[in-house]
């Protein structure tokens, strides 16, 4: 049976849960949440919003990938929110949605969820979500009325949630259509795990988004606490071999060793600690 997610449904609770009206939209079908999400704020939109799309036609991922799903079978979702924040405060956000969305499936009592630096969610060292965070510069009348405020910015939180991945999935790039590797979703987790009762995917879609508001209110006084988090707890990648893919550079290969207070990850290559605030990551397969 198809469920469909309900915009006002999906409202009450987040009113019920924070006292905060946020306009909920939920569309049959669409190219990118988080295309028409950017298009909002710059239309003036006011924040903070979230859109979901029962059918994604271009999913957007990282450095130009595309993620393409199956209709109803997962979640994807754009949360826009309004921030005051430094470039380095916004190195942390990744980390911090990241978080919320781990949050979502312990409270499914998945376990052996992770996190991949610096937006990736792992369980049982397979990848159930994604996450793709972009901003907008935004203008807003001020309360008494004066002149308008541009030192705000639109965040756009982009969620990409696996439920269901009996219909495969592909990821599309610069080297045309692949199939994606190493995926799992939370029907097979939770059949594997042997949880009970299974979720329906409206109730981890207003899980997910009651999470990761929270995260998103929190998030200014919670970060260091939230890096700390990752740290302790869900860091995919420390101490393993990874590859590195660095901006218009070439690969390098080290051991990671974490990351340093601003979330930017820190390789050992060749003897050296390395810093990166951005690059593809891949975890190299341990040989035995």
């Amino acid at each position: 049976m198809v469920e469909h997610l309900q915009a006002d449904v999906l409202k009450a609770n987040i009113s019920e849960t924070f006292n905060l009206e946020l306009d909920v939209v939920v569309h049959t079908s669409i190219d990118s949440t988080s295309n028409w999400a950017l298009q909002q704020c710059r239309a003036g939109k006011v924040l903070p919003f979230v859109c979901f799309a029962e059918n994604q036609t271009s999913g957007k991922g990282r450095r130009g990938k595309q993620w393409l799903m199956s209709a109803y079978s997962n979640i994807a979702m754009s949360l826009s929110w309004p921030y005051v924040l430094s470039g380095q405060q916004l190195q942390l956000l990744p980390l911090t949605v990241a978080l919320a969305v781990a949050k979502t499936l312990e409270n499914l009592n998945l376990e052996h969820v992770q996190i991949k630096w610096p937006n990736d969610v792992y369980v049982r060292g397979r990848k159930i979500a994604g996450i793709l965070i972009e901003t907008r510069p935004i203008k807003q009348k001020l309360s008494d009325g004066g002149s308008e405020d541009s030192s705000q910015t639109a965040v756009v939180i982009g969620v990409g949630l696996n439920y269901d991945m009996s219909s495969s999935g592909t990821i599309t790039g610069s080297e045309g259509t692949q199939m994606l590797p190493d995926l799992t979703d939370i029907k097979h987790e939770i059949a594997g795990q042997e949880v009970e009762p299974q979720p329906g995917r409206k109730s981890v879609a207003s899980l997910l988004l009651q999470n990761v508001v929270s995260a998103c209110r929190g998030f200014q006084q919670d970060s260091v606490q939230n890096l700390e988090e990752f740290r302790t707890r869900y860091d995919y990648c420390k101490n393993k071999t990874v590859e590195i893919f660095p901006d218009n550079q070439d690969a390098l290969t080290g051991v990671a060793q974490g990351v340093n207070d601003s979330a930017e990850l820190l390789v050992l290559v060749d003897g050296k600690m390395r810093v990166f605030n951005s690059a593809e990551v891949s975890v190299k397969a341990e040989t035995r």
